[in-house]
């Protein structure tokens, strides 16, 4: 006669080992995919912002670039973007950069417009969101550093 091992538990402390660790690597898998949808939204808005902002801020070809101008315009397309709401978890700065003339108009000054956009990302799951967060780690926000360069367009018939 065979003699019958119980093993009654086993299932169970096994199940109690390896369920840990399989919720974190698809936790971490998750969290990984939200941080990179966040990261190519942070970096088209910035694009989005510095075109906005190299377009506007010229009125007359002979005219200099209105910093002022350039950041209500941009602050306009942030709201129609996201809304009241949704532009406050967004933080811009535009600085306006002198690239040399233009050859071809000696009277024209070049410049650039340099957007730096640093969006708060909300982390979704326990653990990865401390382990992936910014300091304080407790909050769960991740911040995402946007930088985007862009010529000013400058009409050329006043």
């Amino acid at each position: 006669m065979k003699m019958i091992k119980k093993r009654d538990g086993q299932t169970v402390i096994e199940l109690i080992l390896i369920l840990p660790v399989f919720m974190m690597i698809i936790f971490v898998v998750l969290e990984l995919g939200n941080m990179a949808y966040h990261t190519i939204l942070a970096h088209h808005v910035s694009y989005e912002l510095a075109r906005v902002g190299s377009l506007v801020g010229v009125k007359k070809a002979s005219g200099k670039t209105d910093s002022q101008r350039v950041n209500s315009k941009m602050k306009e397309a942030l709201n129609k973007m996201f809304g009241l709401r949704g532009a406050q978890s967004m933080q811009f700065s535009a600085v306006l950069q002198k690239t040399g003339t233009d050859p071809q108009v000696r009277t024209h000054a070049n410049e650039d417009l340099v957007v730096t956009l640093v969006y708060k990302v909300n982390l979704l799951f326990p653990l990865t969101s401390y382990i992936f967060a910014d300091e304080p780690k407790r909050f769960g926000i991740k911040r995402i550093k946007a930088t985007v360069r862009m010529p000013v367009e400058r009409p050329l018939i006043n």
